[in-house]
């Protein structure tokens, strides 16, 4: 018995059929959504249930915000700071940490139960396909810039190859050999273990070579750029003539554009941007036409930026508490004078959520001074992050609910404090307050940790409240998994890529949003497929594809194709007005699947057929 099924019983049945039910327990996460609507409130009108919707559409809003703070504040700066120390360009950090930052709610969320019988690959397809047009559409609308044509052509190959390889896999009902699924043909409809195996084995293997060819492109490049300054140097050397100069300026220019390419800096920002309101303009071209004013960009020197307040004379513990209670400020006071009274009240509602954030994740941010080292606030953090966090995963594999919440399970977590009491009472008195110790590097590791749990449990509370808040308002599930749900996921993942680019990762951002949706393709739909027992059965094809799987695979290869053709046509440059074709392409596809969920218009999917008994 689904417990989404329940919501349609009449009221007074409800409470007792919630708690009676196991599939009620099994869908939810660290909050009954149920056990409240039903039992706590005791919603017995369709009035209050409406007022109560509106309050779970709060919380999806609360658990965005929290997502927010935590990509642009913590793991923005982390994955700036990974790819500078392994020594990645832009296009490569976005591909492998950018994208899989991206994708990795919905890797998890995909494992969720309550996704087990859902349209998976519709709800993937769709999911890549509103983060294309919305999220690609803002980087070309805010930031113009020049993209890379190899590595684009090559994304979008790769993602169309993605998208046709896994719909073969859903949609084909014919039984093949073992040699035929290595070769060309995949099918998941011969539903042995043995065969999900291969199929799934292929389709990680197509990510590794994905990987590879990404990585080898990157040596080549730097090899190519370490011949051409060889070849400079020699040309240099060489009496002056007009042959020689022409040959010196053209491998010159071919140098400058490899090396912009050829690792990745940390640029410097404006901690405090001007909040001013923009006049309008009648002028069109200030809306539709690109922008061609070249930012200077400046690198941050981190190791000033470590040092800057670092005087050995100072008292080890200097402004310990001050500096703990100015970190802990969850408003800050020259941002609080820039912004109008609508700015100061979004900073006043979100100041309870900063200052939970701050109080769990470990900050480690270059471009700030002490690289955001606060004595005090981190050797406590040493002691509760590695304790909420494994509460809140012990937690959530136990499983075991008091009423409407989790119970949590400390028991794991207790024994993380024989290592973490005595490790944060050595940083203590090993540390100072005006400079970060040489072991600050490993908070990173505390820094991701938390901040992938927190985003996992945003994640998971949003996906169960959307599906609580479709079925109440008698929306199909499959209809709010290719709308609401992918409206979410893209405005999840764009806040991050839109961090990026307007700190000037505009390559960065724009890689993501290929690499992005080609990771949640091969392994964030591979890895669920293969661990569904439900998608092994027979007849699986059928809930997997959905009602509108057809309408959004089409919607995609209309993307894909028309991308490849203004990159080309435009010479990779994107522009304003491509980001609003995107979003014009975005819009129509949301009012395709309404009309088609209202049955006013008939969709690309085919008619049910029914063999005669």
């Amino acid at each position: 018995l689904s417990c989404l099924s329940l919501l349609n019983m009449p009221y007074e049945h409800r409470c007792t059929m919630v708690r009676k039910t196991p599939h009620c327990l099994a869908i939810i996460q660290y909050v009954n959504y149920f056990d409240i609507m039903c039992c706590v409130l005791g919603i017995r009108s369709p009035v209050t249930e409406i007022c109560v919707m509106c309050v779970f559409i709060l919380f999806v809003l609360i658990y965005i915000q929290i997502t927010a703070i935590i990509v642009s504040t913590y793991l923005t700066p982390v994955m700036k700071i990974l790819s500078v120390k392994m020594h990645m360009n832009e296009y490569l950090a976005g591909i492998t940490l950018l994208a899989f930052a991206n994708s990795f709610p919905d890797l998890i969320a995909n494992l969720l139960p309550i996704r087990a019988q859902s349209a998976l690959y519709t709800k993937t397809i769709s999911d890549c396909l509103v983060v294309m047009l919305l999220c690609g559409g803002m980087v070309c609308y805010l930031k113009p810039f020049k993209m890379s044509g190899h590595s684009t052509v090559r994304d979008l190959l790769f993602l169309l190859n993605a998208v046709e390889l896994t719909s073969l896999m859903v949609t084909v009902d014919n039984r093949v050999t073992k040699q035929e699924c290595i070769s060309e043909r995949f099918s998941c409809s011969l539903r042995s273990n043995r065969f999900c195996f291969v199929c799934f084995a292929a389709l990680l293997v197509v990510y590794v070579i994905y990987l590879i060819i990404q990585v080898t492109d990157l040596v080549l490049m730097r090899i190519t750029i370490r011949k051409l300054r060889v070849e400079i140097a020699a040309l240099r050397r060489q009496p002056i003539s007009p042959a020689r100069n022409e040959m010196l300026r053209r491998k010159m220019a071919m140098l400058i554009d490899l090396e912009s390419n050829e690792v990745m800096s940390i640029h410097k920002q404006d901690p405090y941007p001007r909040i001013v309101a923009a006049k309008r303009s009648s002028n069109v071209a200030d809306v539709f036409g690109t922008q061609t004013k070249k930012v200077n960009r400046n690198d941050v020197d981190y190791k000033l930026t470590r040092t800057i307040l670092h005087n050995k004379d100072n008292p080890k513990n200097q402004f310990l508490w001050d500096e703990f209670l100015e970190k802990c400020n969850p408003i800050d006071t020259l941002s609080w004078r820039l912004r109008n009274t609508c700015g100061r009240i979004i900073m006043i509602a979100r100041a309870p959520l900063v200052i939970i954030t701050r109080l769990i994740v470990p900050e480690v941010n270059y471009e700030i001074n002490k690289h955001g080292w606060c004595k005090l606030l981190n050797c406590m953090q040493i002691v509760t992050t590695p304790f909420i966090i494994i509460t809140a995963v012990a937690s959530n594999f136990t499983q075991i609910y008091v009423s409407w919440r989790i119970c949590f399970n400390m028991t794991l977590a207790l024994y993380s404090l024989v290592f973490t009491v005595p490790a944060a009472v050595f940083v203590f008195f090993d540390t100072r307050t005006d400079i970060p110790p040489p072991y600050h590097f490993f908070y990173l590791s505390l820094n991701a940790a938390s901040s992938f749990v927190i985003i996992f449990v945003c994640a998971a509370e949003i996906e169960v409240l959307t599906t609580i808040v479709g079925v109440v308002l008698d929306l199909s599930a499959n209809l709010m998994d290719i709308t609401f749900g992918s409206l979410i996921n893209a405005v999840l993942d764009m806040l991050a890529i839109n961090t990026m680019a307007m700190a000037g990762y505009e390559k960065m951002a724009m890689a993501a949003i290929f690499a992005g949706p080609f990771f949640s393709i091969i392994v964030g739909m591979g890895v669920p497929l293969y661990f569904n027992e439900q998608a092994h059965e027979k007849g699986s094809t059928q809930f997997l594809f959905g009602e509108h799987g057809t309408n959004c695979y089409i919607f995609c290869l209309i993307t894909i194709y028309t991308t490849l053709a203004w990159t080309l046509t435009l010479n990779f440059y994107s522009r304003r007005s491509v980001g609003i074709y995107c979003w014009i392409v975005l819009v129509i596809f949301l009012l395709y699947s309404f009309t088609v969920e209202a049955r006013l218009i008939h969709g690309f999917s085919k008619d049910p057929e029914f063999p005669p008994l």
